[in-house]
Formats: structure tokens, sequence, C-alpha cells
């Protein structure tokens, strides 16, 4: 479904802005990662800053990640600072018609990315790091092959 959303939304299959930007490819088949990747091309995340969505895939070992496990399948410092939010809090004013964006259009590809990470990956939350003002956002869920994947971004906060 979000598939087909993005398709219908112009610029939301994302090949375009991924050529354009010269976008590492994923492993042939990570069909997550490369999905992932053509739903954030071109997508930032408006704060006090605009920070890039970049789609990503961790192997992370299988059950609950302490937050320990979780920072070490990151390659972030292990005593760094974990918060979590909900996925649909955490893009709220992206999906939003009338949004920080003030673009339908562009609200419908974050509203794509968002309904193919709740219906692809399981558990996913978004993962903040540190005290600010640079905060490290990861939305992740695992994928069919347990793999953590998603997509980090960075939020100003002062």
């Amino acid at each position: 479904l979000a598939a087909a959303i993005a398709a219908r939304v112009d610029g939301g299959s994302g090949l375009a802005e991924a050529a354009a930007a010269g976008a590492p490819t994923a492993a042939a088949d990570d069909a997550t990662l490369q999905q992932l990747q053509k739903l954030c091309a071109g997508l930032v995340y408006a704060s006090e800053s605009e920070a890039p969505l970049e789609a990503v895939s961790y192997a992370a070992p299988a059950g609950d990640l302490a937050a320990g496990d979780l920072l070490k399948a990151l390659g972030e410092p292990a005593r760094a600072q974990v918060s979590t939010q909900e996925l649909t809090q955490f893009l709220s004013q992206h999906t939003a018609d009338n949004g920080v964006l003030h673009d339908a259009a562009a609200a419908n590809r974050y509203k794509a990315l968002q309904v193919y990470l709740k219906q692809e990956l399981d558990g996913v939350q978004v993962y903040l790091l540190g005290p600010g003002p640079q905060i490290k956002a990861y939305a992740l869920g695992r994928d069919a092959n347990g793999r953590l994947a998603g997509f980090k971004t960075v939020l100003t906060q002062t």
C-alpha cells in the first residue's frame, strides 16, 4: 500500500532524487532497505533546522533490545542517553496537510513512509539519542529478516 501511495505522489517513488543525489544502492537482496531509500529520498525532518531522512538497516540480536544492545547495533556510544517516541507522534507535523511543510503532496510522501514502516516492520519505535541541541533520531522496526530497518535523521532543539 505504501509503495502504491508513493507511486501516485509526485516525486513519491524517489527514483529521480536518489539517482541525482548519488544515493548508495542497497544489496540486491535487501528489498526493505531499497524501498526505504525510495520513500526517504528527498525528505527532510524540519525542526529548528532541516536534516535529511536516511534509510538504514542494521544487524541486531534477536529478542527485545536493551538500550546497550541498541546502541551497539547502531554504532553509538554505550553511554548515550536514549528516549523513545511513537512514530505517528514523531512525524505528526510532517504528515499533516497543514503542518510544517505547508504542502499536501509532501505530507503524502511522509504518510506513505509512515504507512510502510508500520505495515512492513514489527515494533516500530523512534529512538532519540542525546540531550541536545543535536539529537539523533532513529525510526526503527524489525524487518522479516530480523534486521533493524527504518530511517535516521537529526533534530535541532535549543
